[in-house]
């Protein structure tokens, strides 16, 4: 199964949520836990990109919570894209794209 990197925009906002120390496992967890092993066929980069940044929405910086957000969106992707308020195709870009500090 091939690994998808981060997008840039997705690293940034990862280098906004999360601490630090734990930003390193953070990316490692969303690349190996959070990618083309989610079902419903997310195999390009923009579908990746949108479950992962529902997963880094519901984490609201704790790796535990990123555990139990990728954890959901193993068993149904929709379910997490809604608890992070995607339900629109391109709702995860607008979040993506604002500033944390907004």
């Amino acid at each position: 199964m091939p690994e998808f990197p981060l997008t840039p925009r997705l690293a940034a906002k990862l280098s906004e949520v999360f601490a630090a120390s734990d930003q390193q496992f953070a990316h490692e967890w969303l690349v190996t836990e959070c990618g083309p092993n989610i079902p419903g066929g997310h195999q390009d980069l923009h579908g990746i990109e949108r479950v992962r940044a529902a997963a880094l929405k519901v984490s609201d910086g704790s790796l535990e919570q990123l555990a139990r957000a990728t954890a959901l969106g193993q068993i149904d992707w929709r379910d997490l894209l809604m608890a992070a308020g995607f339900g629109s195709l391109d709702a995860h870009e607008t979040w993506l794209d604002k500033r944390i500090s907004d």
